[in-house]
């Protein structure tokens, strides 16, 4: 597991958490990543581990080297260009067996 302190803002990680499997580091001790849910898919934050409980979920982080493009708003809740492109490295990442 990366300690929280290491991890970096903008940064994609394949994460182990309840509703995630790929999340971006938003700096604030959260992952934003695709949430599916009833048959929706929408952005979700899932908090590091280090947060501690009840929120803290995100146990294992690898760091996959790809980080967001800086005019890209880490924001969980409007931020169409962040879905757009963490729904396409999912995808791709789908196809890789990553």
């Amino acid at each position: 597991m990366i300690p929280i302190k290491e991890c970096i803002k903008g940064r994609v990680y394949k994460i182990r958490c309840r509703n995630l499997r790929y999340g971006v580091y938003n700096g604030d001790g959260g992952f934003i990543g695709i949430r599916t849910k009833f048959g929706s898919r929408y952005l979700f934050t899932e908090y590091h581990w280090d947060t501690g409980a009840p929120f803290g979920t995100v146990r294992d982080q690898i760091d996959i080297g790809i980080d967001v493009p800086a005019e890209i708003i880490l924001n969980d809740f409007s931020s169409p260009e962040l879905f757009k492109f963490l729904d396409e490295l999912q995808k791709k990442f789908e196809e890789q067996n990553v």
